[in-house]
């Protein structure tokens, strides 16, 4: 067999074997929530933006802490300059190198930094709610696609076996209409009653589809996965159903106290709240306290070994009787100071407090309090939304609930 017709055989049997793998794994609906849970990417990124959350958290933390910096230099002068560590000038090539270390820290700030530690907290928790309510929000999309699916199942059965009723009423109404026992019209409205209920039944298939996709998309699924999946009906034993009699306020004061989407949005209110507060301690001044500690070597710097020489006196003047006035004169052999010993000599520290005081910052300082008073605000707002988007959706529930029961 040819190679081409060998591929064209293979191809589709792979296929269709890996089709059949995949559609022997119908789902539960725990395996489904445990699925969706695990791969979603609404909850991926919601736990991402908690993790974000707790890093900023725990930075607010060492800010609190001193700094500690340090900095090294080898480097190379050309030409006529200033040595800063012999204060000659250096005609030629000179090397220099330069060790530092500093620390600063803020003594007082206007508690910008501990009301910046509180937000970021409150940040973070906010963070995990969020991932709570991502998990809820797909938990709640996993069980309506779950449950819709199982009653377009039984739709579509109902569907079936009305389909198969009509058509069996045809044939015996067409066999009547042949016999002369009945007029033709009682056949036509068979037939167009039966294909009312046959785009029914195909309305009612291409629902279930639908609900099906949107079940593998909550999960993340693949192409191959999608066409293959399938679910698995909870058996459901024992079931009682009673009248709901539950208030509304009540049920409301439950879910603002439990419901992590509201939790969320009372955090974001109160870490706006502490916003304010730190832009208003730009308007105070500051205190921070700086110490550092430095030395370097230089090229030039040299020193004296061995003896003095002493050589011949030089004349260096006359006095007022005309005698020559000599001085003796006094050599030394030099050399290049040490690299460790110039680490010594050159070592240098020093401390040093700032006090800032903001007089005029072309209107920032206002501005930003402004703004933060804003955000606030629009943060509260948030709030009532979500509380009055939760008391909708409850007083919606409690009224479809009664409703299911007056139907049951």
């Amino acid at each position: 067999m040819k190679p081409t017709v060998m591929r064209y055989i293979l191809i589709p049997l792979v296929s269709l074997l890996w089709s059949f793998s995949f559609a022997q794994q119908a789902m539960t609906l725990e395996e489904c929530l445990a699925r969706a849970e695990e791969t979603n990417l609404s909850v991926i990124n919601a736990m991402l933006d908690a993790e974000m959350a707790d890093a900023t958290h725990e930075q607010t933390k060492w800010e609190l802490m001193p700094d500690l910096n340090g900095f090294a230099t080898h480097g190379y002068n050309f030409g006529r300059v200033v040595d800063r560590f012999t204060n000659t000038f250096a005609n030629d090539r000179v090397r220099t190198n330069n060790f530092f270390l500093s620390s600063d820290l803020g003594i007082y700030e206007g508690g910008r930094k501990m009301n910046r530690m509180k937000q970021a907290m409150l940040d973070a928790q906010s963070a995990e709610e969020l991932v709570e309510n991502a998990l809820n929000v797909v938990r709640v999309e996993v069980v309506q696609a779950f449950l819709d699916v199982l009653g377009l199942r039984e739709r579509i059965k109902a569907s079936e076996a009305q389909v198969a009723n009509t058509q069996e009423q045809l044939t015996r109404t067409q066999a009547l209409v042949d016999a002369g026992r009945l007029a033709r019209a009682e056949v036509l409205t068979l037939r167009s009653q039966l294909a009312q209920e046959e785009l029914t039944l195909t309305d009612v298939s291409n629902q279930h589809d639908q609900r099906l996709l949107a079940l593998g998309r909550a999960m993340q699924m693949g192409m191959s996965e999608l066409f293959a999946l399938d679910i698995v009906a909870p058996v459901i034993t024992g079931l009682q159903v009673t009248e709901p009699n539950a208030e509304p306020e009540a049920v409301l004061e439950n879910v603002l106290r439990t419901h992590p989407a509201y939790a969320a949005s009372e955090m974001d209110m109160k870490s706006a709240e502490k916003g304010i507060a730190i832009s208003r301690a730009a308007r105070l001044p500051s205190l921070g306290f700086t110490a550092s500690i430095g030395t370097g070597y230089s090229g030039l710097n040299q020193q004296v070994v061995g003896e003095p020489i002493v050589g011949d006196p030089a004349p260096i003047g006359f006095t007022e009787s005309g005698e020559v006035v000599y001085t003796p004169t006094v050599d030394y052999n030099t050399e290049l100071t040490p690299f460790s010993d110039q680490l010594d000599q050159n070592l240098n520290e020093s401390v040093s407090f700032t006090l800032s005081v903001p007089i005029f910052n072309n209107m920032r300082n206002r501005t930003n309090v402004s703004l933060a008073r804003i955000q606030h605000e629009t943060a509260r707002n948030r709030m009532t939304n979500v509380r009055n988007d939760l008391q909708r959706e409850v007083l919606d529930a409690m009224i479809m609930q009664r409703s299911a029961f007056r139907q049951y």
